[in-house]
């Protein structure tokens, strides 16, 4: 097989009809990024999926280039996304799940900001538009603006999990798994944090958008009924560490 740009790996349950309008979004953004040369390839990672959802994949990959199935049975959408990186050929990969949206052009933007910068990035869209349960807009914050705050991310998840990473990345800094008997969930806050403390940059591609589908119950409002928290990480501590330096830097230059 010829080398692979972007893997997108969409994450699928028991969407049934809903992952139809998902897949056909992947299928657009494949176009645009063939347009631009890129070569891409689809994981579907299929979590104790039911018949209905397996019939409608297996349906519409038909249409796609490029795509495999892959079962599984771990009932933790975390260890579903390591597994899959580790199945994936692309030096990237994009993660979308069953029932979301992406935009057109979301892989060949993402895909030039990442070339273009020698960073280690996690991408993100700018924006967020819920829809169904609760529907609202959610404006991503870019890591690097001036009102990003670190110490809010000790108080809430700055981004979704649909992000764009290098591969390598993601499998040196795997996804924790979510334990609700022990309180510890939100992979996707817990992993944002372990991205910075492994030295990557939250970024914002400029002009992009996913449309995200809320549900009366899903994993979120399981978490949050269960009184998890997000993996502890040392990104606090460290920072500061970093700030008491500074004071006695300036202290001994003052002295």
């Amino acid at each position: 097989m010829s080398k692979v740009d972007v893997t997108a790996i969409v994450n699928a349950h028991r969407e049934g009809l809903l992952l139809k309008p998902t897949l056909d979004s992947v299928r657009r953004c494949f176009e645009s990024a063939r347009e631009k040369n890129l070569t891409v390839e689809l994981l579907v990672a299929m979590d104790r999926s039911d018949e209905l959802t397996k019939e409608v994949v297996q349906r519409c990959i038909a249409g796609i280039d490029n795509a495999r199935i892959i079962p599984m049975d771990y009932g933790d959408v975390g260890h579903c996304r390591n597994q899959a990186a580790l199945l994936a050929q692309g030096e990237y990969v994009a993660f979308l799940d069953g029932d979301d949206l992406w935009e057109r052009s979301w892989i060949v933007k993402a895909f030039d900001m990442a070339r273009s910068d020698p960073r280690e990035l996690v991408l993100h869209p700018e924006l967020n538009v819920y829809f169904g349960h609760d529907p609202h807009v959610f404006v991503h914050i870019d890591s690097e603006s001036e009102a990003f705050d670190l110490a809010g991310l000790a108080l809430v998840n700055y981004w979704t999990s649909l992000c764009f990473v290098r591969k390598d990345f993601l499998v040196e800094n795997p996804y924790p798994e979510t334990d609700l008997l022990a309180q510890m969930g939100y992979e996707d806050w817990g992993w944002n944090l372990k991205a910075i403390s492994a030295g990557a940059v939250h970024k914002c591609v400029k002009g992009t958008g996913h449309a995200i589908r809320m549900k009366r119950v899903s994993l979120v409002r399981q978490t949050s009924s269960a009184g998890c928290i997000a993996e502890p990480s040392d990104i606090f501590s460290n920072a500061l560490k970093k700030k008491q330096r500074g004071v006695k830097s300036k202290l001994r230059i003052a002295a």
